[in-house]
């Protein structure tokens, strides 16, 4: 059966299930289709998420700002997405005028932007919150910079050192071990396989507002509203993740295979595929 034809099978029973067997499309299959084809051709689509935002350390101006900025880095990487789906890949071979370049760095950006923002909102804004001592967090923490206010101090001075970025604590599965840093907007500084545990926003729109050349201020009221059942579950989550196991890995001792000397062009993949079993 031809593609078109299980698209217009699929495409009926769906509409079957929903209104009953005896409805008929009445749009025209093909445009349907057509229409699915699009979707199906989208390389990653993000959908925003809703947040309440119960934190007392900012404004309501500025959390309805900050969630209009969250959704502005969803919408945009969209729309990125979808471009870079039909750029032409021969493009990047000139990377001084390329764009797939330019695309390629707004995808991350804005990816990075939405995620760095979803890990912010979900770990602030505890106004119970409690660091106990018997917690996981706090005995990660305190093993691995002496003590627990060794580590305060060392993660506020990220947040003060970064600019327009992110103050982060995260599990470094090389080292087995908690590190903090700070990314300079959304992509620079990443530790690799970096596993972000709290994420604490230090971009000027996040405090200016409410607290006009008091950086320190904002970072110490909302260090006391972060919430440590959330930055538990994700310390649980990064330890368990085996990551680890990627730095053991090795490669096989074999013969090299000859060079078969073949020129590739700019529209033909590097690699070869083997046939495997079926």
């Amino acid at each position: 059966m031809s593609t078109d034809k299980n698209l217009e099978k699929i495409i009926q029973e769906a509409v079957g299930n929903v209104l009953g067997s005896t409805v008929k499309i009445q749009k025209p299959v093909k445009e349907i289709i057509k229409t699915v084809k699009n979707i199906i051709s989208e390389a990653v689509i993000l959908m925003p998420r809703s947040f309440v935002l119960k934190t007392d350390v900012q404004s309501p101006t500025t959390k309805e700002n900050h969630e209009k900025l969250y959704k502005s880095y969803v919408d945009s990487f969209n729309k990125i997405s979808s471009k870079l789906d039909s750029v032409s890949k021969q493009d990047a071979e000139n990377p001084n005028d390329s764009e797939f370049r330019r695309l390629k760095i707004d995808e991350n950006h804005n990816m990075n932007g939405a995620k760095f923002h979803e890990l912010y909102f979900m770990n602030i804004g505890d106004l119970n919150s409690e660091i106990r001592a018997d917690s996981i967090p706090f005995m990660r923490l305190s093993r691995d910079w002496g003590t627990f206010d060794q580590w305060q101090l060392d993660f506020r001075a990220c947040g003060m050192a970064a600019t327009e970025g992110w103050a982060i604590c995260y599990f470094d599965p090389f080292k087995q071990r908690y590190f903090n840093c700070f990314v300079e907007k959304h992509n620079m500084y990443i530790p690799l396989m970096g596993i972000p545990v709290i994420v604490m926003d230090t971009w000027h729109h996040a405090w200016f507002y409410d607290y006009p050349g008091e950086k320190m201020e904002y970072l110490n009221k909302s260090m006391r509203e972060l919430n440590w059942d959330v930055i538990e579950m994700r310390m649980l989550a990064s330890e368990m993740s085996k990551l680890n196991q990627i730095y053991a890995i090795q490669p096989v001792i074999s013969n090299k295979k000859e060079d078969r000397g073949i020129t590739l062009g700019s529209n033909t993949p590097p690699l070869e595929v083997t046939a495997g079993k079926i």
